[in-house]
């Protein structure tokens, strides 16, 4: 079903992090007339893009250029750094605790 659709991942900080979502968009089946989405990324990514959405990415629009500084952008980026580098590390906390015997 979703073969056919067009893969558009969100960017990551930078190249070597790899994507901060992965996006889909088309049609749920041949016979729709409209286009879905579908994006998959990570719970805290995910949390933090709620608050980031309305702050930055859609601002109140005496807010434009603050959020557009430099600092702001950096913080921002900052963030997301940090939240892929905890998921990383629990991820494998998790890995290595499974490993263990349990009592």
């Amino acid at each position: 079903m979703l073969t056919s659709w067009t893969a558009d991942p969100v960017p990551g900080i930078s190249e070597a992090a790899g994507p901060l979502a992965l996006k889909y968009f088309g049609k749920w089946n041949a016979g729709a007339r409209v286009n879905a989405e579908i994006q998959i990324v990570s719970l805290l990514v995910g949390l933090f893009w709620e608050v980031e959405h309305s702050a930055i990415y859609k601002p109140n629009p005496n807010l434009h250029g603050l959020v557009r500084s430099e600092t702001v952008i950096q913080r921002r980026n900052d963030v997301l750094t940090a939240l892929k580098a905890f998921e990383l590390e629990f991820e494998s906390a998790i890995h290595q605790g499974s490993a263990e015997p349990h009592a």
